[in-house]
């Protein structure tokens, strides 16, 4: 935490970003509240890691129109206010994941950035949601489907359910439906397997 108050670019580049499940379950628990909250003696302490990470992307893209240090500074405020439950480490993976495979037509502002991460964040909750759907299943001993369940199978049988009438399969299933809906739409930023696949399933229905 040190590297964060002397060298915040340094602290940033260091940061470990190789998937969802790898950020939420194997890195500390530090969303950027907490540096918003407790500062560490500076008040600016989480504006100027998040600004370092924005900056980071306007330098990676070539565009005409892009973003001054007033516009980074004002979308940092917004990113704290919006996704103060994020890790650093999530941003850090949603930003370097657009710089991949991210289409800014010759424009980044604000509002494109924030973009990503509430797509990032549709993604998030799927896989905070499967995974505490699992954990739940994991604690009943009558249960025959364990942690180990695949995505696929998982959602099949919850459409099963609800076809026979599941109040609560009912309930997941339209919410999965209305989140696969959304991410269709945005299908070239979706970079997870399982998803994918469930795209590819209601694009052939």
């Amino acid at each position: 935490m040190k590297d964060l108050l002397t060298s915040p670019k340094a602290y940033y580049r260091g940061l470990q970003k190789s998937s969802i499940k790898s950020i939420l379950t194997d890195t500390p628990e530090l969303p950027i509240s907490e540096l918003a909250t407790i500062k560490y003696g500076d008040i600016n302490a989480a504006q100027a890691i998040v600004a370092i990470a924005i900056s980071e992307v306007v330098q990676f893209f070539n565009v005409g129109k892009t973003m001054n240090d007033i516009q980074v500074a004002i979308t940092s405020d917004l990113i704290i206010d919006r996704f103060y439950y994020f890790k650093l480490e999530e941003i850090k993976y949603c930003f370097h994941r657009a710089m991949c495979s991210g289409k800014v037509y010759d424009r980044l502002d604000g509002n494109i950035i924030i973009g990503w991460l509430n797509d990032y964040d549709a993604e998030r909750d799927e896989f905070c949601s499967l995974n505490i759907i699992n954990e739940n299943k994991a604690h009943k001993a009558d249960d025959k489907s364990s942690i180990s369940c695949p995505y696929d199978e998982f959602w099949d049988n919850q459409h099963k359910l609800a076809e026979a009438g599941d109040e609560e399969a009912i309930e997941r299933v339209k919410f999965h439906e209305d989140l696969i809906k959304k991410m269709r739409e945005k299908k070239s930023f979706v970079s997870q397997p399982f998803i994918v696949r469930q795209i590819q399933k209601e694009e052939n229905k």
